[in-house]
């Protein structure tokens, strides 16, 4: 289970929250989540340069982890919604319909991660509310 994100970031991942993600599907999106965080987290090396890696690396990982799951399709807006909590965790910018890409450095690295593992958190209590 992950640990309640702050009040801020709560609310920030509400939609989420909100949509009804069934049992098994939370339970795969928010380990997904949670693994991702722990990726950012771990890269010392800085081989994920930019928020723009960091959206290649969700949209291509995530279609590869749930390419036979029907998650895709069950839950609409859940992508945009996710890529939402991802811009304003790394400290983006939503430009023209577009989120400017951020280099990752040490002081937005954390608020990065803190995103995503509340994106993993917003999953299970989701599921929680079915």
């Amino acid at each position: 289970m992950t640990p309640s994100p702050s009040k801020p970031l709560q609310e920030m991942v509400s939609p989420i929250y909100k949509t009804k993600i069934n049992h098994t599907d939370a339970k795969r999106l928010s380990e997904f989540y949670r693994a991702l965080a722990d990726v950012i987290f771990r890269d010392e090396n800085s081989l994920i340069k930019s928020s723009a890696e960091v959206r290649l690396i969700n949209e291509r990982s995530g279609r590869l982890c749930f390419e036979h799951t029907g998650i895709s399709g069950r839950y609409l807006q859940l992508a945009e919604e996710i890529d939402t909590v991802i811009g304003y965790g790394i400290g983006s910018k939503h430009i023209d319909g577009k989120w400017e890409s951020v280099e990752i450095n040490p002081n937005n690295r954390q608020g990065l991660v803190d995103a995503l593992k509340a994106v993993a958190w917003a999953c299970e209590q989701s599921s929680a509310l079915n």
